[in-house]
């Protein structure tokens, strides 16, 4: 038994999660589209699978597969929750909920997706206000030696030419 505390994702793997949650609100964008065609939501999720983004098709593969054996779609949403964590159980608690009691699908999911819109220009914004920070290093080490060739070193020359005496 190896006691200790567990492990943080990697790094890979956090930029994985973070990107299909990127494209979380196109996915629920389409599962909308079949529920309003009509589809119950196993069937929305599974004719919504083939156009799903291509960070969200290990997911959705595995859900599939749990639905060819057999599960329901409550526990084949299962997957979803686990490989893009809490994130995602609001999305996974709707479907879960409008499958059981047969609740319209349309009008959560509208909602849904309005929210996951915002939260994901909310992560945009924030990443958008780091930039001026990790740019700060190359910006100050392209420009400051320009800056001392173009401003610094004629001025020094001149000044060194003028205490020699060889004014130009």
């Amino acid at each position: 038994m190896s006691g200790g505390i567990p492990k943080s994702p990697t790094l890979r793997v956090r930029r994985q999660r973070s990107a299909a949650l990127d494209v979380l609100p196109d996915l629920v964008e389409l599962i909308v589209i079949a529920a309003r065609a009509g589809c119950t939501p196993t069937a929305a999720v599974l004719a919504a699978s083939p156009y799903a983004p291509r960070e969200l098709a290990p997911v959705i593969d595995e859900i599939e597969h749990r639905l060819q054996r057999g599960q329901r779609l409550a526990d084949a949403l299962g997957a979803f929750t686990a490989a893009l964590g809490p994130e995602a159980a609001t999305f996974v608690d709707a479907l879960v909920t409008a499958d059981r009691y047969g609740l319209p699908l349309g009008p959560v999911l509208d909602r849904l997706a309005g929210d996951i819109r915002d939260e994901r220009r909310r992560r945009a914004e924030r990443h958008a206000r780091t930039l001026p920070v990790r740019l700060a290093f190359p910006l100050v080490m392209c420009t400051l030696p320009s800056f001392v060739l173009i401003a610094i070193v004629p001025a020094l020359l001149g000044a060194i030419s003028t205490l020699r005496g060889d004014v130009p």
